[in-house]
């Protein structure tokens, strides 16, 4: 395949805030919708479309004022139910005096402008589009009368308009029209002196209200939808909360329900406290209001705790997920108890702490300014949800002496049907939905069917026999970036272009005895704790781990033993792997760059294992087969049996077979073992080279129960610091493998 055919024939990049609307997305919602905006904050997104920058305060560029000054006005009776309406005061001097912003159209698709005015010392002005030479006839606009909402005149290109009463004095002007000439429109507020004149002889005491201005696409303006510093077309752009947040891609949501009532107003009836407090407090939530609100423990030995009241209904056997948002106020321990079982969050480092074995999945997400949206999913075992929010002295401490004064913050309670948190969504006295974000991306011009590269901020995938314009599938993980490409991309290019996008991006994942399951095998971590000690790519759909062991790095069991070892492994769980039967391991493994291990005859450092179960008059020995990693980039695999049983000595191990990985590139391996202490069989293949293939060998020792797989790092003291990524993790004894050896998994 030739460089060209590499190239993607269209793409949708979502890791950039577009500055101009792209005619080949189409978008709809009903409803709002929140996201955490550039500011760090929650926001709440309208249905509607808004193409202009700085709608609501329009101060900024690229607004342009001519022959007029623009003030903020914080006089209630002026402004109303309007926050940073804006004073439109003529500057001295003979010419126009209005406000415009200029916007990049499509030709020949319908656009409503719209803006809030109110009367001052001025009360006629005259609203319409920008660049006569976009439009036949000129700009469409008209004129309009704000003492009493009258449209004195109007051009006879427009499709409609209109001037309604918004109360208080303020009319909401709207013109329609067709930019059926060129593609560079925008909009014009022009005020005009007594005798109606465009352009005349300005005096700074004359002035008009503005709040409030749109443009969108259609026939009608639809409510107003605020912007800041890009214009807004009804695409949730979520970044992630921080002192500096940073744009995450755009949020595809499914529909949710909230079934919470009044979920951020908890002084309402549909909330009742057992031993604590509730006060409104002056504390900045989520959403940059200050409306959160305190629990506070009373003095006393009880358990300190909020219930809605009445209970949720709930199905029968349905999985259910309930989030919070938490912020420690004096204690720094909360917890959920769902109907008996709990799970518990330490609000001052957001970590988890206790959960109880029917939790189906808990997780703490930073929210910003110390706050964390607390979440865990369950499993109803009753026809309601019993479901307490509290605090706690300690993790797993819900009873105690409150001293009276100390609590946490808490705002936004969500609780909805499914396995996954989603964006939150704010109820009254009954419960509110989200409808579904939908999304269709025109497909390229072409007479093949074509692939799809989707990378989510949790993964990518790619797809093939692509035909039809493309419809997003919605997910709660945000999407960053779409591309076409010519059919019958290679796997290799693929993953080539996956990995050059978006390298692995890796964070804490687990501490010791943390389980996890990778393509059906469960597997249960050793690791010393570290925060680099195991970690997972987080931007990857392939199971992708990094383990890292440090001078020192110590596992609990080998401190406990008193062996010097180190070490950061994952070991498949309650493991029986079969005897004389073909067990199967294929993977992917990334050396990192660093020093050579330079091994005396007493070092080891094994980078994967086949280890025995030895039977309990059994002496600990060398795995039956291992992967040594030996000087700055050679792997060695080595076997071990013996026939004795039980066997008191260590048997040798045999080498069999090296090869060098060179550090910082990703190689994979299969191997085949058939484990037997007499007749074993062996094959290794690294790059879909088969470097060993041996039959009749011992592999194993006479056990009675079968050996287990263990990846990672596991190793004699020493100073090097290694790191090793393991992605696509297979193990399987009744499915064979081989077809990895020409069709390795790749990694998306």
């Amino acid at each position: 395949m030739d460089a060209e055919n590499l190239l993607p024939l269209k793409a949708f990049d979502f890791r950039h805030v577009p500055l101009s609307m792209n005619t080949d997305l189409s978008f709809s919602r009903e409803g709002e919708a929140s996201f955490y905006g550039s500011d760090g904050y929650l926001h709440f997104a309208l249905p509607g479309t808004n193409w202009l920058i700085d709608s609501l305060r329009m101060t900024d560029l690229p607004w342009s004022n001519i022959g007029v000054t623009v003030s903020e006005i914080n006089d209630k009776n002026i402004s109303g139910n309007f926050n940073f309406v804006k004073k439109l005061a003529e500057s001295n001097g003979t010419g126009e005096h209005r406000m415009s912003q200029e916007v990049n159209v499509t030709m020949d698709i319908p656009l409503t402008i719209s803006v809030y005015v109110k009367a001052g010392t001025r009360n006629m002005v005259q609203f319409s589009f920008l660049n006569a030479a976009t439009y036949t006839g000129g700009n469409p606009g008209m004129r309009v009368n704000l003492t009493d909402g009258t449209i004195t005149s109007k051009s006879s290109n427009i499709i409609s308009c209109e001037a309604v009463d918004s109360g208080n004095g303020w009319w909401r002007l709207a013109v329609t029209g067709v930019p059926d000439l060129g593609t560079e429109s925008g909009l014009h507020i022009y005020i005009l002196d007594e005798s109606n004149a465009v352009s005349y002889n300005g005096n700074p005491d004359k002035y008009i209200y503005i709040w409030g201005a749109q443009f969108e696409q259609g026939f009608k303006p639809s409510a107003f939808t605020p912007t800041t510093t890009a214009p807004y077309f009804g695409l949730r752009y979520n970044y992630t909360p921080a002192s500096k947040p940073v744009l995450a891609g755009v949020l595809i949501e499914p529909a949710g329900t909230n079934l919470f009532l009044y979920s951020h107003t908890f002084n309402q009836n549909a909330w009742k406290t057992k031993d604590t407090r509730l006060n409104l407090v002056s504390e900045r939530s989520p959403d940059g209001t200050l409306n959160a609100y305190k629990l506070t423990e009373v003095a006393g030995y009880s358990s300190h705790y909020l219930i809605p009241e009445p209970m949720v209904e709930t199905e029968l056997g349905g999985v259910y997920t309930i989030s919070v948002f938490l912020k420690a106020a004096g204690r720094n321990w909360a917890y959920f108890n769902i109907n008996g079982v709990t799970a518990h969050f330490n609000l001052a480092n957001g970590i988890l702490g206790n959960l109880s074995f029917k939790i189906e999945s808990a997780a703490m997400e930073s929210a910003g300014n110390g706050w964390y949206r607390c979440s865990s999913t369950f499993v109803s075992v009753t026809p309601v949800a019993s479901i307490r929010i509290g605090t706690e002295i300690e993790n797993a401490e819900m009873v105690y002496t409150g001293n009276g004064t100390a609590g946490m913050l808490i705002w936004g309670a969500q609780l909805e049907k499914g396995d996954k948190t989603t964006s939150y969504i704010r109820t009254t006295d009954k419960p509110a939905s989200r409808s579904a974000d939908k999304v269709v991306l025109a497909r390229p011009s072409s007479s093949v069917p074509l692939d799809m590269y989707i990378q989510r901020k949790n993964g990518g995938i790619w797809m093939s026999e692509q035909t039809d314009d493309h419809e997003v599938t919605t997910s709660n993980s945000e999407v960053q970036l779409i591309q076409y490409y010519n059919p019958e991309m290679p796997d290799v290019k693929k993953e080539e272009i996956s990995q050059s996008l978006f390298p692995q991006e890796y964070g804490y994942f687990a501490d010791d005895s943390a389980q996890v399951m990778i393509f059906g095998t469960e597997y249960k971590a050793q690791t010393p704790n570290k925060p680099w000690s195991l970690q997972k790519a987080y931007n990857k759909t392939s199971p992708t781990f990094r383990l890292q062991v440090k001078n020192g790095d110590r596992w609990s069991g080998d401190i406990k033993t008193m062996r010097s070892r180190e070490r950061s492994e994952m070991y498949q769980k309650s493991a029986n792997l079969p005897f004389d039967q073909d067990v199967w391991v294929s993977f992917a493994i990334k050396i990192e760059p660093g020093e050579a291990l330079n091994l005396s005859d007493n070092d080891f450092c094994i980078i994967g294992q086949f280890h025995a179960s030895e039977d309990a008059d059994d002496v600990s020995s060398a795995p039956i087969l291992g992967l040594r990693m030996e000087g700055a980039d050679t792997i060695r695999l080595y076997t071990c049996s013996t026939t004795e049983n039980p066997h008191t000595v260590g048997p040798p191990i045999v080498p069999r077979a090296f090869s060098r990985f060179t550090r910082g590139i990703w190689h994979r391996i299969v191997i085949r073992a058939k484990f037997s202490p007499t007749n074993a069989e062996l094959q290794w293949w690294k790059n879909g080279e088969e470097l060993i293939n041996l039959t009749g060998i011992g592999m194993g020792f006479p056990d009675k129960t079968g050996p287990y797989w263990k990846f990672g790092v596991y190793r004699s003291t020493m100073r090097q610091t290694l790191a090793v990524e393991y992605s696509n993790m297979e193990l399987s004894y009744t499915t064979s493998l081989l077809p990895r050896v020409k069709q390795p998994l790749i990694i998306i």
